[in-house]
This record gives structure tokens, C-alpha cells and sequence, in this order.
């Protein structure tokens, strides 16, 4: 195990190269802005060195690598400075998707055997043609690599992590991650947080995040991945553990006030119970939840909005205004939308043009400036890169769920398998659902990199699946009787 983990140089020449020009680069950059950043920057690239050295020669121990990383430093946002104009995070981003590309370059024949390699291939064409059609090409490749990346792990996950073990184990690593920003959003609540940070008249938790919606949806993510180990353990104790967190966590995530998170962990919990067919639980739950909403007032106030929608006897209700001004958003923004060329139409405006399209919104309802996203991924995809852009990013979710259900149906599935396809077809319910009232999956990084990391994982699990079904060389298949004419 220990001797898998140690580096050594590559057979193949292509990646030998490749990894010392990239590492020549990095070292004559680091030279070059050790004397012009702080230590802790330094500290970063000198680390960002030495996983480039380690990224080609151990591609499935760097993908740890990558997740761990990413989901701490989500919680280092107070690393002042930037390189380039780009901080930490946007670095991080950008270097893990050019050597992830590359990787995934240079085994191209095994991506051409994915499931979903012709989709993405259609969608990258449409995000090629929305990142021309921008105004400002280099001021938009951030939202290029938010809108590419999440895949690119996801196929170096799916060809990669072909061995069960290795599977679980990434499984098992990012569920001890996700404590980690759990008991800091606990620290943060019990020091007093809540008291510093005021929306729509509640008191939020952002716990150790800079933003909101990023600590709720991640916050959900890792419920989900505990839900998930609570269907596999079968220790006393673990459940115990497990049943801690949940707890723990939920209660983070209550105190965001974050709708989209709530009724998220709500969907998950439920489609989970579905289709393990635990329907009696099912319906314990759906009256606890009744039961909290009745005598939860900030519940209540919370989703009201859902109500208020199909309220026709107020006619003084300024519909507009429902959902955090969400309805007046989507409305107004698709009109502006649909105002502009057939081009624009077809093809979208073009990267960065989402913000536009609430410009109106934003002047009518807005004393000061400020700029607004439509709250919602899929038109904020369908503004940027059309109609055909959008539908591939949807079809491709949807192939993952059919993927899920195939698995979840297949008699060769054992425990782990089940409950592999279980876990992505809940969360995938759950993540359209988020990207359909919010920015959850698609234009924030983590999230996006998470999920499609599952869905990468699923997709391995359904490929080992199919050699199994295949038939082996030379191995003699039973024939029954009724084939021979007995």
C-alpha cells in the first residue's frame, strides 16, 4: 500500500514531458512571485509544485487529493492577496482543470468509450460558441471553467476510480471532510454568529463559508453522503456516529434560513426512503416534517411564498416579489431574453450576458446598484449558451438517472452497488430540483464538483456491472432446453 503511494517517474515519454515543462513553469513562477506575495501564498505554490510533479504519476491518489483541497478551501477565504487577479480558490480551480484535461488527453480512447462523451462533446461546442459571442472573452474564462470542470472530474473519476475499493474509499474521504466545516459552522453558532449577519429579517449561519447559499448547499451535499453511509454500516456504533452528524448538520444547515438547502435535504431524504422502498418510514417522516412546520413559525414564514403563488384573492400581492423577488426575476428576465435576436436565441448571448438579462429588474426594484443572477442555473445557462446548451447540461443529469435506475434494477447489484444508485438518483432529483430555484450546481464550483464526482463514481460502479455481464473468451454458456428442441 505504502509503496502505491510513493512517487516514481512515468513509463510513457508524452507524460514524462509533460510533467517536467509543467513543472519548469511552476518553479520559474514561483521565482518569480516569492518576493511579491505572503508566505502562505508561497506555501500554496510551492504545494501546487509538487502536485503537478505527483498529478501524472499518481492521477487516481491526486483526485483525493483534489476533493480534499477543494473542501477546505472553501473555508479559506480570508487568504488575502491574489496572483494574476486570481485568488486561491480561482487558482485552484483553474490548475486542477488543465491538468485533469490533460490527463484525460492523453487516454482519450478511453473517454470515447463513456456514456455520456458524445453529450458533453455537443455541449462543450455550445460553450465554445457562448465564450466567442462574449464581449469579453478572458473576463468569462472563470465562468467557462465553472461550467466544464465539474465533467472533466467527473470522467477522470468514472475511468479512474474503476476498482470498488478505491470507490469507497473516496466515498469515506469526503464524508470526514465534510466534518470538518461542520463543527466550524457549529463553533460559529455557538460564538455568537448569528447575531453578526442579518437577511430578510432573520439572523443566518454562514458558519466558516464567505457565502450563504455556498454553506448551505455544501452543508446538503454532505448530509446526503451521510445519509448514504447510514444505508451501508451496519455497526451499532457507526449508526450512532452517523446519527450524531445528521443531527449536527441539520442544524447547521436550519440555521441558514437557506430554502433551497432545506427543501433539498427534504427531496434527498425522501426519494432515498422511496426507492429503498422503506415506505413506512417514509411516511413517519412526512408527518415529522408536517409536525415541524406546524410548530415551527420561521418555517412557516419561510415557504409561504409556495402558497402565495396560487393565492388569486390577494390583489394587492405583488406576485414579482415572491421568493426573495425570484418570480419577478424569472419573468422579466426571460422576456428581456426573448426581446433579442434569433441568434442570441438560439446560440445565448453569450458568457457573462445572464446578468443583463435582469438588468430591468434590477432598475425597477433596486435603489442602488447592485448586479443579480436569475436565481436559477438552467436560465442562467439557457441566457449564456442557448436553449441546445441548456437541454445537453439537463439530458446529461437525466442520462445519469436513467444510469442510476439501471443500476439500482440490475440483479448483479450487491449492497454497495444499490446503494451507489440509490444516493446519485436521490441526489440527482435533488440537484435539478436546487438548480431550478437557485445558483447551486452549476455556477458554483464546489457543489458542481462534488455532485458530478458521485455521478463519476456511479458510472464506474455500472461499467463494472457490465463486464460482468459481458461473457468471458472461451467460456461455455448453459443452453436450455427449449433452445435445442428437447
Amino acid at each position: 500500500m505504502v509503496e502505491g503511494l510513493l512517487l516514481s517517474l512515468p513509463k510513457r515519454p508524452d507524460i514524462l514531458a509533460i510533467q517536467l515543462a509543467a513543472s519548469f513553469i511552476l518553479l520559474v513562477l514561483l521565482a518569480g512571485v516569492m518576493f511579491l506575495v505572503s508566505p502562505l501564498q508561497v506555501a500554496v505554490s510551492v504545494a501546487a509544485i509538487l502536485t503537478v510533479i505527483y498529478f501524472f504519476t499518481r492521477p487516481t491518489i491526486a483526485l483525493f487529493s483534489i476533493f480534499c483541497i477543494r473542501g477546505l478551501l472553501d473555508l479559506l477565504w480570508w487568504i488575502p492577496g491574489t496572483i494574476a487577479g486570481l485568488n486561491m480558490l480561482q487558482l485552484f480551480s483553474a490548475a486542477a482543470f488543465c491538468l485533469v484535461a490533460t490527463q484525460l488527453f492523453l487516454d482519450l480512447k478511453r473517454m470515447q468509450e463513456h456514456p455520456l462523451f458524445q453529450m458533453f462533446l455537443a455541449y462543450l461546442v455550445f460553450i465554445i460558441i457562448g465564450t466567442l459571442r462574449s464581449d469579453n472573452i478572458l473576463a468569462n474564462l472563470d465562468n467557462v471553467v465553472r461550467y466544464t470542470s465539474p465533467f472533466i472530474l467527473f470522467f477522470m473519476v468514472s475511468i479512474y476510480l474503476d476498482k470498488r475499493a478505491l470507490r469507497r474509499s473516496l466515498l469515506l474521504f469526503i464524508a470526514c471532510v465534510g466534518i470538518v466545516p461542520m463543527l466550524l459552522s457549529l463553533y460559529h453558532l455557538a460564538s455568537g454568529q448569528m447575531n453578526e449577519y442579518t437577511l430578510h429579517g432573520y439572523d443566518r449561519l454562514m458558519g466558516a463559508y464567505k457565502n450563504l447559499h455556498t454553506m448551505a448547499l455544501m452543508s446538503l451535499f454532505f448530509l446526503c453522503v451521510w445519509v448514504f453511509w447510514m444505508t451501508q454500516v451496519r455497526s451499532n456504533f457507526k449508526r450512532l456516529v452517523l446519527l450524531v452528524l445528521l443531527g449536527l448538520g441539520t442544524l447547521a444547515l436550519y440555521k441558514s434560513y437557506i430554502r433551497t438547502g432545506l427543501l433539498g435535504l427534504a427531496i434527498f431524504v425522501s426519494a432515498t426512503l422511496f426507492f429503498r422502498k422503506q415506505y413506512r418510514v417514509l411516511g413517519a417522516a412526512a408527518l415529522m416534517g408536517g409536525v415541524a412546520i406546524l410548530l415551527s413559525p420561521d418555517l412557516q414564514d419561510r415557504f409561504s411564498d409556495v402558497f402565495l403563488i396560487f393565492d388569486d384573492e390577494q390583489i394587492m400581492l405583488d406576485k414579482r416579489m415572491l421568493g426573495s423577488g425570484r418570480w419577478g426575476i424569472w419573468t422579466t428576465s426571460m422576456r428581456t431574453f426573448l426581446a433579442h435576436p434569433p441568434g442570441d436565441i438560439i446560440f445565448g448571448a453569450g458568457m457573462g450576458e445572464h446578468l443583463s438579462m435582469t438588468l430591468p429588474w434590477v432598475k425597477q426594484f433596486h435603489a442602488r446598484d447592485v448586479v443579480l443572477d436569475p436565481h436559477n442555473d438552467y436560465l442562467l445557462l439557457l441566457y449564456q449558451v442557448g436553449p441546445f446548451g441548456m437541454g445537453l447540461y439537463l439530458l446529461m443529469q437525466i442520462k445519469i438517472f436513467l444510469i442510476a435506475m439501471s443500476v439500482w434494477r440490475n440483479p448483479l447489484a450487491d449492497r454497495f452497488g444499490q446503494g451507489i444508485a440509490i444516493f446519485t438518483g436521490a441526489l440527482t432529483l435533488t440537484v435539478i430540483m436546487a438548480n431550478g430555484i437557485s445558483n447551486s450546481f452549476i455556477h458554483r464550483t464546489s457543489p458542481g464538483w462534488y455532485y458530478w464526482c458521485i455521478c463519476g463514481l456511479l458510472v464506474a460502479e455500472w461499467a463494472t456491472l457490465k463486464r460482468k455481464e459481458a461473457p468471458q473468451p472461451g467460456k461455455l454458456t448453459e443452453v436450455g432446453t427449449a433452445a435445442v428442441g428437447v
